[in-house]
C-alpha cells in the first residue's frame, strides 16, 4: 500500500488539487500507525530490538519540534500575551475584531498567532503526513530487497512522468489529463502544473536509478575482477537490473531537459558532484568523470530531442529576465514578512495572505510562494520555526553523511552504503533547489524525498536482534 501511495503522489497534478488532500494526509498517517502497531507486536518478545540511527532521531525529533511550533500558532492567547509575542498578528486580529463588532458580532477575547488558523491547521496536517511518510519508510524499508523495490517503484513513476512529458512535447499539446495549463506555455510538465516541480521530481529520483545500476555492477563479480570480464558477467546475469537503471536514469535527465528547468539542472549537477566528491578514492578523477559523463548524456539528449524542446529557454530573453525579477520580488517580500512576524511567523501556510503587506513590485500578481523554501519557512513560522527546521535538516544531513562515509560506515554492507549515498544525493539536490524554488510546498516532492531519506536512516541491526 505504501509503494502504491508513493507511485500515486505525482499523478494528481503533484497532489496539489483539493481531491488529493485527503489521501495525501490520511495515507501515510494510517500506514504509519499500522506499521508501528505491527512493529510493536512483532518485537514484544525480544530483548534487543533494533535501535533508531542518530540521523533518524535528529530528523524525527526536529520534525516533532517543528510540528509543535506550528501547533503553537493555533493556540488562542490572551490579548496581553498575544501583543507581546507577535505585535503584528495582534494588530491584524484587533482590527478584524473591531470590524466584526461594528457588524454586530461578539468581540473575541482570545486570538491565535496565525493570521489564518484554517490554513495553518491544514499545513500542520500536511507536515505531519510528511513525518509519517518518513517514519513509515524507516519502519518498513529496512532490507536491501525493499530498498531496491522502493527505487524501482519511484523510477517507474519518474519514467511515466518523462514519457507523459515527451508525448506532450512531441504533440505540442501541453494539457494534463485534459486540463489546459493557462499558467505556463510550451514547456513539458508531466502530470505536474509547474515544469520546475516536474523536473525536480525527476532530479531527486535520478540517484535511485544510478543506485540500481551500481547494484547490478556490484553483483557482477568481486572487486578484483577485470572490468571487461565484469561487464560481460553483468550482461549475462544482471542485464535486466542494469538496463532498467540506465533507462530510468536517461528518462529522468530527459524529463529535466523537457521541463527546461535551469534550477533543477543546476541542483542536479551540484548534488551529484558534491556527493561524488565525498566518495572515498580518487575524488578529482571521479568528479571529472562524473561531470564528463553527465555532460555527454545531456548533450546527446539535447541533440536527440532537439534544442527547441530542451534548452531554448536557457537563452537569455526578456521573459526570463522577468522570471528572475519575480523570484527576487518573492524572496524580498518573504524577508519583509519575516521582519514583521519575526519570532513566531504569520502562520504556516499563510504566505499568500500576508505577502501583499511587503510586496512592492509586480502588484498585479499575488505571490503564492516565495521561490525560496527557507525564506518562506522563516516568514510563516518565524525565527523559532526557521531555527528548528534548519538545525534538524543540517544535523540529520551531517549524521547521515557520517553514517555513510565516516568510521562507523565500515560496519555497513556495501549495498546499504550505496543506498545511503543515493539518498544523500537526493537530499542535496532538494536542499540546493530550495534556494530558488518552492518544492517543499508541492506535496508530492517532499513526501517522495521523505520516503527516500527514511529508508536510508532506518535501523541498522534489523537482522541482529536476539529472541529471549
Amino acid at each position: 500500500m505504501y509503494f502504491v501511495w508513493l507511485a500515486w503522489l505525482p499523478l494528481p497534478f503533484g497532489s496539489i488539487v483539493e481531491s488529493a488532500r485527503i489521501p495525501l494526509i490520511a495515507g501515510p498517517l494510517l500506514t504509519c500507525i499500522i506499521a508501528a502497531a505491527i512493529r510493536l507486536y512483532a518485537t514484544r518478545d525480544r530483548t534487543n530490538t533494533a535501535q533508531p540511527t542518530r540521523a533518524a532521531l535528529i530528523f524525527n525529533n526536529g520534525a516533532l519540534l517543528f510540528l509543535a511550533a506550528i501547533a503553537l500558532q493555533l493556540v488562542p492567547l490572551p490579548h496581553a500575551l498575544h501583543r507581546t509575542l507577535s505585535p503584528e498578528s495582534y494588530a491584524i486580529w484587533s482590527s478584524a475584531s473591531r470590524v466584526a463588532t461594528l457588524a454586530g458580532a461578539v468581540s473575541r477575547t482570545l486570538f491565535p498567532l496565525s493570521v489564518d488558523p484554517h490554513a495553518t491547521a491544514l499545513e500542520l496536517f500536511r507536515v505531519a503526513s510528511l513525518l509519517a511518510a518518513f517514519a513509515t519508510a524507516a519502519l518498513l524499508i529496512r532490507t536491501h530487497t525493499r530498498r531496491v523495490v522502493l527505487a524501482v517503484v519511484l523510477c517507474l513513476a519518474a519514467a511515466f512522468e518523462a514519457l507523459y512529458g515527451l508525448r506532450a512535447s512531441a504533440l505540442q499539446k501541453y494539457d494534463i489529463w485534459g486540463w489546459t495549463n493557462h499558467l505556463i506555455f510550451n514547456r513539458a510538465t508531466g502530470t505536474f502544473v509547474n515544469p520546475n516541480h516536474f523536473a525536480h521530481y525527476a532530479a531527486i529520483v535520478l540517484p535511485l536509478a544510478l543506485f540500481l545500476g551500481a547494484v547490478a555492477w556490484h553483483l557482477a563479480g568481486p572487486r578484483d575482477l577485470p572490468r571487461l570480464r565484469r561487464f560481460v558477467q553483468l550482461l549475462e546475469r544482471h542485464a535486466l537490473l542494469a538496463g532498467f537503471g540506465t533507462v530510468a536514469a536517461i528518462a529522468c535527465v530527459m524529463a529535466i531537459l523537457l521541463g527546461q528547468s535551469r534550477g533543477a539542472l543546476l541542483s542536479l549537477a551540484a548534488g551529484m558532484l558534491a556527493v561524488a566528491a565525498m566518495l572515498p578514492g580518487r575524488r578529482i578523477a571521479r568528479i571529472a568523470f562524473s561531470a564528463f559523463a553527465g555532460a555527454l548524456v545531456i548533450v546527446a539528449l539535447v541533440v536527440f530531442l532537439g534544442p527547441e524542446r530542451t534548452v531554448a529557454r536557457f537563452v537569455p530573453n526578456e521573459l526570463e529576465r522577468e522570471t528572475l525579477v519575480g523570484r527576487r520580488i518573492g524572496i524580498a517580500a518573504a524577508l519583509g514578512v519575516w521582519q514583521r512576524f519575526s519570532l513566531f511567523g504569520s502562520g504556516a501556510g499563510t504566505f499568500e495572505r500576508v505577502v501583499s503587506m511587503e510586496q512592492r513590485q509586480d502588484l498585479g500578481k499575488i505571490y503564492h510562494h516565495a521561490h525560496n523554501d527557507y525564506a518562506e519557512i522563516a516568514a510563516t513560522t518565524g525565527t523559532l520555526g526557521f531555527i528548528i527546521a534548519v538545525v534538524a535538516l543540517l544535523g540529520g544531513y551531517v549524521a547521515l553523511l557520517r553514517m555513510t562515509f565516516g568510521e562507523s560506515s565500515r560496519e555497513l554492507t556495501w549495498r546499504r552504503r550505496a543506498f545511503q549515498t543515493a539518498a544523500l544525493a537526493s537530499l542535496t539536490i532538494a536542499m540546493v533547489h530550495a534556494l530558488f524554488d518552492f518544492n517543499f510546498f508541492i506535496p508530492s516532492n517532499p513526501a517522495t524525498l521523505a520516503a527516500i531519506v527514511g529508508a536510508a536512516v532506518a535501523s541498522l541491526d534489523h537482522d541482529k536482534r536476539n529472541r529471549r
